[in-house]
This record gives C-alpha cells, structure tokens and sequence, in this order.
C-alpha cells in the first residue's frame, strides 16, 4: 500500500528558505525544552521517581472495593504529602482491589521528625542522653547513647510518648537492642518501617477490608542518584555509539546530521516531561532510548536512499539528491510512523502509571522523530556538505 506516489511528489524539504525556516523552528523548540527543563530543575525541582530520588514502592491489596480517594487520603494523614497511588488491578482470590502506594521516604521519619524526638527525648533524660544518631537514608534506626543506665522499657516509653509531637497515631512497632558493652549504656532503635505504617493505617480506615502489603520495594538516595548518573551515560553512550555507527556506515558528513537530530528528539521529550510535571525514572531512560532507536532507524532509511541516489544522479546537485532521496521514502516513513502511533495510543488512553508515561515519550518522540529525520538531519547533512566543501577549497 502506498500513501503517496513517489515519482509524482517534487516537495522541497531542504531548499534554503524550508531549511532555514525549519532549523529556527528547531532551535526554538530544542532551546524552549532545555530552558523549561533547567528552570524547573532550579525552581521547583523536576518530578525525579522512586528510581532516582529514592524512596518506597507497596503493593498492597485488599479483599473488597475501597476508594482511591479515601486511601490517598489516609496515606496524606501520615505525612508523606507526595505521595503517588495508583490502581494496580483486582485484589486477592475474592477480588476487591490493589494499588500501587509511592512515597518519598523509606524512614517513618523525616529530619525534621528527628529533631523533634531529639528535643523531646532529651526533655524526658535531660543531661542522661548524650547523643542521638538518625540517618534519614538507612531506614528508621535510631541510635542512643546514655551518660547513665536507662532501662529498655523507658526508652520504649519515651519513645512512644513523643508520637503526638510528631503527629502520629504512635510510632508502631519498636525494636530496641543494647549495643556494645552495658557501661555504654547505648541502644539501638529500629521503627515500624514505612510499608508496616502504612498497612497499619489502611487497616484501621478499611477494616473489613483486610489490606495487606503484598510486596514491598526501596531505593536508598544514594543508589537513586547512582541510578541518575547511569541513566545519563546510557543515552550519552548510544549517542556516541550512533556516532560512530553512522560516521563508518555511511560517510562522516552524515554522522553530525544524525546526532544532532538525536538530541533535539530527546530534548524535546525531556522538556515537554518537565513541563507537565511527569515523572523522570528508568522507564523514561528506556522511553527516550526507545524513540533514538526509533528516529535513527527513519533517519537511516533517509540515508540509505540518498546514498543510493548520489551514486545513481552524480551529475546533480546534493540538494536536489536528497529532496529526490525524501519525497522517495516519504510514503514508507509517514506509514511506519502512523502505524506505531496507532499502536502507542491504546497505552495512551488505555493505560496508566508508567505505562502511559512510556506512551507519551513515545508518542512525542515519534512524531518528532520523523519530522527530525526529514527536516532536521537531511538538512544538516547538506549544512556540514557544504563546510567540509569550503574547508577543502580554502
């Protein structure tokens, strides 16, 4: 089936005045993207996922239908204000319902929770308490050191009577261990994790419902912002590895073209995510790699027929080759570009979570893409002709 019959179509793509219209359009664009992506990095901060920042992720399930709403709510009540909760599917065997519960923390307790039990264990033991270590990125262990002997149970009681100045029903289950010899009088304290918090509360709004943590995953700070840094190399890398790939397939005149293309793809993606306050984790990584693979595949097509022609029409100008080269593939690229989009919609409108995050890097990155392949990387392959020509003659 063809769209558009090759041999008729005579559409100028990369004349200078199409070429010069469309390379504006391109800057503004990639510097609109990159500009709203580092002004919401500086401002607000971008909306940096579980992968990334670090964090709790819970599954839990419960036997009959609750409200998203009341849930939300109920996770807000406990302080974790950023939390994300999305319906996951149906429940245990009897059905009812499951969510997806995301929250910005793997401690109960926040610094300024820490602080807050610091003053008001050392109103409790005055002078007796030496020190208290908190480490926000290690879970909710407490270490406590004593100038003098304090029993394990007015520690617990200490502990626990603070639950209202933290805004807390009570601080759950607490695990006290001695550590190191007794004349050092230090204890180890390790809280209710999050995921138990959390199940606890919802089992208290629902309690016919009988929610249950199902499974239970975190990532440190430390480990998110490795992860960062690694989802950054890995689209430096397949740049660089396109790079090459184009630079040996075809000739290097090409290979600029190419990547650049690539990057004003990805920071169109980049900035429109930012914008509307997506979220950025490792299914957007795979999401923007996804749509280089995409757009260098149409990109390829384009260059494979311009190699052709310029072997077949050598007494041509570039110019005219490469416009002969789009209108040639044109049919093949709209095509395969509407087709995937077909496809991408039902994760669009159908799915949710990061399902349809993917959907929508997909979405943008394709009809970006194809634009790309024709306007921006076949006319800068004529741009960096025309240096490397004047190079040469200079």
């Amino acid at each position: 089936m063809q769209l558009f019959d090759s041999k008729k179509l005579n559409i100028d793509f990369v004349g200078a005045r199409p070429r010069r219209t469309f390379g504006v359009m391109s800057v503004v664009l990639v510097v609109a993207c990159l500009g709203a992506a580092v002004t919401m990095h500086l401002t607000e901060g971008l909306n940096w996922g579980i992968d990334f920042a670090g964090g709790t992720v819970i599954d839990v399930a419960f036997t009959k239908e609750v409200d998203v709403g009341e849930v939300r709510t109920t996770v807000g009540g406990l302080g974790y204000d950023k939390a994300v909760i999305q319906r996951s599917g149906v429940g245990g065997q009897e059905g009812g319902a499951s969510f997806i519960i995301r929250v910005e923390r793997i401690a109960i307790l926040s610094e300024a929770d820490a602080e807050k039990l610091r003053t008001g264990l050392k109103g409790v033991f005055g002078e007796r308490l030496g020190e208290m270590s908190f480490d926000k990125d290690t879970g909710d262990q407490l270490d406590l050191r004593f100038s003098a002997a304090v029993t394990e149970d007015e520690v617990r009681a200490a502990l626990q009577g603070q639950a209202q100045a933290l805004n807390k029903a009570e601080l759950g289950d607490v695990n006290i261990r001695r550590e190191g010899k007794d004349e050092s009088h230090r204890y180890l304290v390790t809280l209710t994790g999050v995921a138990k918090q959390i199940e606890q509360a919802l089992g208290e709004k629902f309690p016919d419902a009988g929610a249950q943590v199902r499974k239970v995953e975190f990532v440190g700070p430390q480990v998110g912002s490795k992860l960062r840094t690694d989802g950054i190399l890995a689209l430096v890398y397949a740049l660089l590895g396109i790079l090459v790939y184009i630079a040996f397939r075809f000739e290097l005149k090409f290979a600029p073209g190419a990547i650049i293309a690539l990057f004003h793809d990805a920071s169109i993606v980049i900035g429109v995510f930012a914008l509307l306050g997506l979220e950025f984790n490792l299914t957007f990584v795979a999401a923007v790699l996804t749509v280089i693979g995409y757009s260098i595949n149409d990109t390829i097509v384009v260059y494979d027929r311009i190699r052709e022609n310029i072997a077949k029409y050598r007494s041509e100008a570039l110019e005219i080759v490469i416009n002969k080269s789009i209108n040639e593939t044109l049919g093949r690229t709209v095509m395969t570009s509407l087709t995937t989009v077909l496809a991408i919609l039902g994760l669009l409108f159908i799915g949710f979570g990061e399902i349809q995050d993917f959907a929508i890097a997909m979405t943008i990155g394709i009809v970006v893409g194809t634009y790309s392949s024709i306007y921006v990387a076949s006319g800068l392959t004529l741009v960096f002709d025309g240096w490397a020509k004047k190079a040469k003659n200079a």
